[in-house]
């Protein structure tokens, strides 16, 4: 979901949570999570091709969170 989208769920209560996780299948890059109110997850994806954003370093996972209105997140580290 494209980070506009996910600013208005925020403003709007539906977003609960902001986790940084470890990317899957790419070592050292993380993702970003968000538990939403109804028990769902959404991720942030790219405007180009709809994929989930993968994140070579923390800060930029932390200000897109940042933007979007959180201000506590959790990290993991594997």
């Amino acid at each position: 979901m494209e980070i506009k989208l996910l600013r208005r769920l925020f403003q709007e209560g539906l977003l609960l949570a902001a986790r940084i996780l470890p990317a899957p299948v790419e070592p050292g890059k993380y993702v970003l999570v968000f538990d939403k109110a109804n028990g769902g997850e959404e991720q942030i994806t790219k405007a180009r091709d709809n994929e989930t954003k993968v994140y070579k370093r923390l800060n930029g996972a932390l200000q897109d969170a940042q933007d979007i209105g959180f201000r506590e997140v959790t990290i993991r580290f594997d």
